[in-house]
């Protein structure tokens, strides 16, 4: 049975590397994962979950998310957010008054606190908040990866209104979202409000009871993080060769080269672009290119499709065996691709229609990633 607690700075780690390569390029930035999980750990002592069938039907369930673009900031943006005053922080663990402010506006308690994606620091985050507020972790997510969109999820299995919802931001900016006509024009919503903050806002929303968690969850993330951030850990000891290591868990090589061209730009909030790679080792001679809208959606190698969301891809520099998000790759990295299987709940038409690569505008049809 896998281990269900983390209980020191080493397991932690491990755990945030697990995480940011489920991110799949994007899921925020794992420092700020592993400083929010480490004040909870010492604050508070081990961080633990639960499997989601130890619920209770009647529990509140709250999701809690930070939205906004990873694109780095122009010298024009920086000098606009301080001359708005957007210089310190108020709320570093912004996502934890969100949850306040929701309570506060509802008047209802959230017993159990879940992170809408896996990524180094949006599903740790929340875990941090659950721990510090005394609620419930379970084992799951409602992703099993990381999304740019907040309807990309299997809450759509159900339509699950975002709101009511409290969006605050580091600074202290707060807001209610009493209602929305749709949750395109929520997300919308929330995307503007993480642009008036330069960068990402914490929300609190898609309430839903016990019952619905354990229709609706996508199970056992936080312990698939967990695990595959072990196995880089045997890796980078040489106990283990990193493909070897990945294909024992489902994982496929899809290439490997460095990065020959970069091209990308900051649109409504998202961080959107393609990486060409020149290939080497078997894929020597053949060229990849990943488009990414925050995270990564398809590649294809030679002009040919190979994998897209919602199954993963994710990409690892095998120097430092460390999963990498595309705000960190340059030209010149080297990176190795590789596919994981997405959960079987988010190849249901409710959610790949939303996911799939015809929704970010490509002529292709999704093909489920082949062992």
């Amino acid at each position: 049975m896998e281990k269900s607690r983390i209980e020191s700075q080493e397991e932690l780690w491990e755990f945030i590397d697990g995480c940011t390569l489920l991110g799949v390029g994007g899921g925020g930035n794992p420092e700020e994962g592993f400083k929010a999980l480490s004040d909870a750990l010492n604050e508070k002592g081990p961080i633990e979950w639960i499997d989601v069938d130890q619920v209770d039907d009647d529990a509140i369930s709250l999701c809690i998310f930070l939205m906004g673009s990873t694109a780095p900031l122009t010298e024009e943006k920086i000098k606009k957010k301080n001359q708005l005053g957007l210089t310190t922080w108020k709320y570093p663990l912004n996502l934890a008054n969100a949850v306040q402010e929701w309570e506060n506006y509802t008047g209802k308690k959230a017993d159990i606190i879940i992170p809408l994606e896996v990524g180094g620091s949006n599903m740790p985050v929340p875990m941090a908040v659950a721990k510090k507020l005394g609620k419930t972790i379970v084992d799951g997510d409602y992703a099993g990866r990381a999304i740019p969109e907040i309807f990309q999820i299997s809450l759509m299995l159900e339509e699950v209104p975002f709101w009511p919802a409290a969006s605050v931001d580091k600074y202290g900016n707060i807001c209610i979202i009493k209602e929305a006509i749709s949750l395109s024009v929520a997300e919308r919503i929330g995307k503007y409000l993480s642009e008036v903050a330069f960068g990402s806002t914490g929300l609190a929303g898609f309430p839903i009871t016990g019952k619905q968690l354990k229709r609706l969850l996508v199970r056992g993330s936080v312990s698939q993080a967990y695990k595959l951030g072990k196995v880089l850990k045997r890796v980078r000891e040489g106990k283990e060769n990193l493909r070897q290591a990945l294909e024992k868990e489902r994982a496929k090589l899809l290439f490997k080269g460095k990065v020959t061209k970069k091209e990308w730009k900051d649109e409504e909030g998202y961080y959107i672009g393609f990486h060409t790679l020149d290939g080497d080792d078997e894929f020597k001679g053949e060229k990849a290119r990943i488009f990414f809208k925050n995270e990564n959606h398809i590649v294809w190698k030679d002009g040919n499709y190979l994998a897209s969301s919602p199954d993963l891809i994710c990409c690892i520099r095998p120097d430092t065996v460390k999963p990498v998000r595309n705000e960190e790759i340059e030209i010149g990295s080297y990176l190795e691709v590789y596919g994981f299987s997405c959960n079987p709940i988010m190849q249901r038409k409710e959610v790949m229609d939303r996911l799939c690569p015809r929704y970010f505008g490509f002529e292709l049809d999704y093909e489920p990633l082949k062992p």
